[in-house]
C-alpha cells in the first residue's frame, strides 16, 4: 500500500532535540567554563595557562581547543553567560506597580544574590583582563550606571528623592556596591552579601529619602 501524504500521527522531532554528541559537547564545554572560572578566580587570568585549564577540566589540550580558540575566547564567553543570566534575573525581579526606588532596591537584592552564589565570576568581573576583553564588563558596568541613572531620575520626578544630578548619584551608588562586593568576595565573606543591599541604601538612598521629607516639611510650614 502507498502510504505517500498519509500521517503516522508522529512528530519527527530529531532536529529539535540534542544528539547525544551535542549533549557531551555541550557538557565539556560547561566544564571547561567552570573549571577556568575557578582558575581564573583563585590565581588570576593572567597565571592561567591553557593547559591547567584542561587539566582541571580533565579533557585534553587538544580537545579543549577544540571548544575554544584561546584563553580569551573562555573568558568572553563566560563573561557573556554570567552577565546574560545577571541581567535576566534583575530583570524578573521586580513586580509591576514598583515604584522606581522599590525598583532599583529590588534589582540590586537580586543581583547580589546573583553574585554570592558565583563569587568566582565576581573576582573575575572585578579583574583588570576582564575590563580589557573586548570591553564587556566596563560595557555591563556603564549600562548598570545608566539605567540606575533613569531610575533616579524617575524617583526624583515622582517626588520621592530631591533633585539631584542623576548620573553622578549612579555612579557612587554603583561604584560603592561594587567596591563593597569585591571586599566581601575578597575576603569570602558571603554570608556578609544579604547586608549589602541595605549598606548601599543606607549610605545613598535614605538620606536622600530624609532630605527630601525635611524639605517637604519645611515647604509646609
Amino acid at each position: 500500500m502507498d502510504n505517500r501524504g498519509i500521517s503516522t500521527g508522529r512528530r519527527d522531532d530529531s532536529s529539535e532535540v540534542p544528539t547525544r554528541r551535542e549533549r557531551e559537547r555541550l557538557r565539556q564545554r560547561g566544564n571547561i567554563i567552570s573549571a577556568a572560572s575557578k582558575l581564573f578566580a583563585r590565581q588570576g587570568i593572567e597565571k592561567t595557562g591553557m593547559k591547567q585549564i584542561a587539566a582541571e577540566a580533565d579533557v585534553s589540550v587538544g580537545k579543549l581547543y577544540a571548544h575554544f580558540r584561546g584563553k580569551d575566547a573562555i573568558v568572553r564567553d563566560l563573561l557573556n553567560e554570567a552577565l546574560e543570566d545577571l541581567e535576566r534575573k534583575m530583570e524578573t525581579a521586580c513586580r509591576p506597580g514598583d515604584t522606581a526606588l522599590e525598583q532599583l532596591r529590588c534589582k540590586v537584592r537580586a543581583g547580589v544574590a546573583h553574585f554570592k552564589e558565583h563569587v568566582d565570576f565576581l573576582m573575575i568581573y572585578h579583574s583588570e583582563n576582564a575590563m580589557s576583553c573586548d570591553g564587556k564588563a566596563r560595557r555591563a558596568i556603564d549600562e548598570s550606571v545608566e539605567d540606575v541613572a533613569k531610575l533616579l531620575a524617575q524617583a526624583m520626578d515622582d517626588g520621592d528623592i530631591p533633585p539631584e544630578d542623576p548620573h553622578t548619584l549612579a555612579a557612587a551608588y554603583i561604584g560603592a556596591l561594587h567596591e563593597i562586593l569585591h571586599l566581601f568576595a575578597e575576603r569570602r565573606a558571603r554570608e556578609s552579601f544579604d547586608e549589602i543591599p541595605s549598606i548601599i541604601d543606607r549610605l545613598i538612598i535614605e538620606p536622600l529619602e530624609m532630605k527630601r521629607e525635611k524639605d517637604t516639611g519645611m515647604e509646609g510650614r
